[in-house]
């Protein structure tokens, strides 16, 4: 988890970068609830205009489904005050979204618009953060739900440093030797939701941690199912199918969701044609199970490439052999590398070399 500074003004912020998706790295990920607070916001240019966009969307959080998005088009200035350096030249990330009385309506937005602020620690103090935030909603937002944004910005700023002393504590503890310990992991991620719980009610703990907390739920029943020696594999992968399924379901954001179902197509793909071709498929079954997952076109070009790196092996395999006969017959001297130098310029292009090297490493 990253720490929440007192006020001070360092000379670089603190900067992160995110996240591929290891499985136990992803489940400690999980547990750094707060580490979204040091993400560098992607630079993206800036629209000429400056005015503020008000625009008519659907929400499910308000009776009669009547909102109103609220956001600055540009990321140059905040009430007359430049951004810092780091924010320059960037769009506002977020969104402050109110109903037909005012009203806000939390949502995911909120606290990306408040960790878009959060990210520049170190450039400024966290006065200068917290003021400037205030400042932006307030020229932004009508009230009520002005004050209601600052209100859960205040409360975010004391359960970010509830969340750096829980960090604190859990830093001071003995590091475990014997593996990855589910059951000090399952504490810490408990642990947070106890503070999220303290510090939010169920609304906005829904909207600024729901799709996280379905994450740490995903991640750990695949690192409990891989870590069961009791588990068949295919009772293993059932396991993890059903929670991926699950999480995909539950999130909320329909182009992520679609990427997320469209990566798990290709695992399963990928898996599954491992399989056959080790337990000796024809092409045409393994064509008929990649129909189920791909476009025509697709299983053709997947064709294409099955015979490519069959092709590429067979030529492994025969400088293999020409290369350890090389070596029979003149020894490990320079010689005998020169010739198999001259052996794998002939049989492969630059690209294919490359991948011969790590083959090579690999043995």
């Amino acid at each position: 988890m990253n720490q929440l500074p007192p006020n001070s003004n360092q000379s670089q912020p603190k900067r992160w970068s995110i996240w591929p998706m290891l499985l136990i790295a992803l489940v400690l990920v999980g547990l750094l609830v707060a580490v979204i607070l040091w993400l560098k916001p992607t630079a993206q240019t800036a629209p000429t205009s400056t005015s503020v966009n008000h625009q008519t969307a659907q929400a499910s959080t308000t009776q009669n489904n009547s909102v109103s998005v609220l956001a600055s088009s540009t990321g140059t200035t905040t009430n007359q005050k430049p951004l810092p350096k780091s924010l320059q030249g960037t769009q506002v990330d977020g969104e402050v979204i109110i109903d037909e009385n005012k009203q806000l309506v939390v949502t995911a937005g909120l606290r990306r618009l408040f960790d878009y602020f959060l990210s520049t620690q170190g450039e400024e103090s966290l006065a200068q953060i917290k003021q400037r935030v205030i400042d932006y909603i307030r020229s932004h937002t009508p009230e009520p739900a002005a004050g209601q944004a600052i209100a859960i910005f205040e409360q975010y700023l004391n359960y970010l440093q509830a969340v750096s002393n829980l960090d604190k504590q859990l830093g001071q503890k003995e590091p475990t030797t014997s593996g990855l310990d589910l059951g000090a992991i399952k504490s810490q991620l408990q642990a947070v939701k106890q503070l999220q719980s303290q510090y939010f009610d169920a609304k906005t703990r829904e909207a600024f941690f729901g799709d996280e907390q379905a994450l740490n739920d995903y991640n750990m029943t695949v690192v409990e199912a891989n870590q069961n020696a009791q588990l068949s594999n295919d009772q293993r992968q059932a396991i993890i199918d059903k929670a991926q399924t699950a999480y995909i379901a539950s999130v909320k954001d329909p182009n992520l969701q679609t990427k997320l179902t469209e990566q798990r197509n290709i695992d399963k793909l990928l898996a599954q044609t491992q399989q056959m071709q080790q337990q000796g498929a024809t092409q045409s079954q393994i064509n008929a199970m990649r129909s189920q997952y791909v476009s025509p076109e697709a299983v053709k070009r997947l064709e294409q490439l099955d015979q490519s790196e069959a092709q590429f092996a067979q030529r492994v395999a025969t400088y293999q052999t020409q290369s350890n006969q090389i070596l029979g017959k003149l020894g490990n001297v320079p010689q005998a590398q020169q010739q198999i130098v001259a052996l794998q310029q002939t049989m492969f292009t630059p690209e294919e070399r490359l991948r011969l090297d790590v083959l090579t490493k690999q043995r």
